[in-house]
């Protein structure tokens, strides 16, 4: 599967650069599959990736919308799906048209802008006439991203553009997690970051905090994405490892373990970063009791290929590209060191592979951060031990702390230390370059990973001699 995934992701790649017409895409499909059919097999083999290109790029072109009329005012009725973010004199949110006098328009997704003290929830829902306006042209990279993300444009609306607005009155569980966390710990940015790791809540980061964590390296703590749900994963196995004893013991422990994966990502509002990397982990539970490398990569590619047939514009999403490449890390170096370093204390092992985790993920994903936030952080490296060690125990902790409250200190001061470790880090000199890594250069550091990873693939696994008592 490893190696259909690539001409699959080359053929959306050249859709999204190259502009064919759909006719050709579509012959060029169907003239490959006769190929398959007809031909010997080393041109069969051709055939049979030409195929696979095509169809990535007919479904990638067949993806676009070119029907929306911009900027002439229209009726819709929107839901909102995460709540108003403050910025500086504004608030954004993100909404989908439910219902709409234009009905090419109903599924659509929009940002929504709005003055300060414009403020929505998740789960309202808006009457208005208003126009869609298309992204800012001297935005190129944001508008792109938005629109592989789903969406078409955004609309502004204060209160004279709302006909009928109606507050949700639901309460879900991320809902009641954010609440109680909140009243079990004091006002401060211990909590801020433990509900921000827990639940995914980001809104009581403080600009100063946020700036911390970004020059430190540390910034993926403060989004519940790919590490995120690879820490949840580690500590789900662990803590599920004494299932394995029991008959049928590795099936149940991998049922299990991804049914508390997706309750985790549904505490945390099923942002999707977090859903995507959920997905990823479900199939790599599975492939675990196995143990080999060579089956997991198997099993990444197949989710992939499949999210990416569903959407092929979630190949172009920073959240998906660093949940893939976190997971893929996990995989290639954390699962091969850990059996190289595993002791015979299982306790250690657990702080092992917890670290391992950490640092895979963060190594793997360092070009990509740097290549796309314009951040080279060297000191992250340096504590990253310390600070993945503080997140697993913030996690652990907040998520039991919204059943029982009391234990919400040990994650309050887990995420203390974690904060001071990160402040004493982002003020080292030199600790961190705002410097963008050419896109080149990204692919040339991924092709040096990939060639480093496979030629320690070749070396000779050392068998471990039974000891002869005599």
């Amino acid at each position: 599967m490893a190696v259909v995934i690539v001409p699959f992701v080359m053929g959306i790649f050249f859709a999204e650069k190259v502009l064919l017409p759909i006719w050709l895409l579509f012959l060029a499909c169907v003239v490959s599959l006769v190929g398959v059919v007809s031909l010997s097999k080393w041109w069969q083999n051709c055939a049979i990736v030409v195929m696979i290109f095509s169809v990535g790029a007919l479904l990638h072109s067949l993806s676009y919308r070119s029907n929306i009329i911009y900027d002439t005012p229209v009726e819709m009725l929107i839901a909102v799906e995460t709540t108003s973010v403050e910025r500086k004199g504004y608030t954004s949110a993100e909404a989908k048209i439910s219902e709409s006098a234009d009905l090419s328009l109903v599924g659509s997704k929009v940002v929504v802008w709005g003055d300060s003290l414009t403020k929505f929830k998740a789960g309202d829902r808006l009457l208005l006439t208003t126009p869609i306006r298309p992204f800012r042209a001297d935005r190129k990279q944001y508008a792109q991203l938005m629109q592989h993300r789903g969406f078409i444009g955004s609309i502004s609306i204060n209160q004279n553009t709302i006909y009928e607005y109606s507050p949700t009155e639901r309460r879900t569980l991320h809902d009641r997690a954010v609440s109680r966390l909140q009243g079990a710990m004091a006002e401060g940015d211990a909590r801020a970051v433990v509900l921000a790791m827990t639940t995914g809540e980001r809104s009581e980061i403080s600009s100063e905090l946020r700036q911390n964590y970004s020059a430190s390296g540390a910034s993926h703590l403060l989004a519940v994405s790919g590490l995120h749900i690879g820490i949840a994963f580690m500590l789900i196995n662990i803590l599920l490892l004494p299932m394995v004893l029991l008959r049928y013991g590795n099936i149940a422990r991998s049922i299990l373990a991804v049914a508390l994966i997706w309750l985790y990502v549904w505490l945390c509002g099923m942002s999707p970063s977090a859903v995507r990397a959920a997905i990823m982990f479900s199939f790599l539970q599975f492939s675990l009791s196995s143990l080999r490398e060579y089956t997991s990569v198997n099993i990444l590619a197949g989710t992939a290929f499949v999210m990416l047939a569903f959407n092929s514009h979630l190949l172009f999403d920073i959240s998906f590209q660093l949940s893939f490449i976190a997971v893929a890390g996990i995989i290639l170096w954390a699962m091969p060191l850990y059996r190289v370093c595993a002791t015979r204390f299982k306790f250690l092992n657990s702080i092992i592979g917890i670290m391992l985790v950490g640092i895979a993920s963060t190594l793997a994903t360092m070009p990509l951060v740097a290549n796309t936030f314009s951040t080279v952080s060297l000191v992250g490296i340096l504590i990253n031990p310390a600070v993945i060690l503080l997140a697993n125990i913030v996690v652990l902790a907040g998520v039991v702390a919204i059943a029982l409250p009391f234990t919400a200190i040990i994650a309050e001061y887990a995420a203390l230390w974690q904060n001071q470790i990160v402040e004493w880090a982002a003020s080292l000199p030199y600790g961190h370059f705002i410097m963008t890594i050419p896109e080149w250069a990204m692919w040339l550091i991924y092709g040096v990973f990939l060639v480093v990873t496979l030629l320690l693939w070749q070396l000779p696994k050392q068998e471990k001699t039974p000891k002869i008592e005599g």
